[in-house]
């Protein structure tokens, strides 16, 4: 969050997205009161639960997340190691700083000493194929419906696409 007085930034600032894979990146958003803070707000966790330091510390979900990171590190078609060194290096808050930086004029780190909580963001991955999956996926039968990959928290398109899922359940029952 920023030390900034409320109205300094005016709007939302986002970056123009990389289409090898499907995060956000570093932005800027403008609270309810008018500060601004930085995100990404959801950055890798090593274990579930995990939001913030050691809370949650679960070693079986430690252990099952190192060996699945680690087969994805040798063998991912979606450059992995490059995307794992990125996002990792958020966690460093002058790095974060001097990204947003690049969006805006006069960001500095000594504006940004409050970090708020961050997200965990459930990002599916193909097994086959070892990519992730790059848009929402639907799953059910005639009864159930489950929306799956629903990544974005703002959901821009959520109208139109709670139409087609329920054009899809309208075509599963027949």
């Amino acid at each position: 969050y920023s030390d900034e007085p409320a109205g300094a930034l005016r709007t939302n600032i986002y970056p123009v997205p990389d289409l090898r894979n499907p995060f956000l990146g570093v932005h800027f958003t403008v609270t309810i009161d008018g500060h601004a803070k930085i995100g990404p707000t959801a950055i890798p966790a090593f274990w579930r639960e995990q939001y913030s330091g050691l809370s949650g510390f679960n070693f079986r979900d430690l252990a099952e997340i190192a060996r699945l990171q680690l087969g994805l590190l040798f063998s991912a078609g979606f450059e992995f190691r490059r995307l794992a060194w990125e996002e990792l290096a958020k966690y460093d808050r002058g790095h974060l700083v001097a990204l947003a930086g690049r969006l805006a004029e006069g960001v500095r780190v000594e504006n940004y000493r409050r970090w708020g909580r961050s997200g965990i963001r459930a990002q599916l991955l193909d097994t086959r194929t070892r990519k992730l999956e790059m848009d929402f996926v639907l799953e059910g039968d005639d009864r159930s419906m489950h929306v799956l990959n629903a990544v974005s928290p703002g959901w821009t398109c959520s109208i139109p696409f709670a139409a087609h899922v329920v054009d899809e359940i309208e075509r599963r029952r027949g």
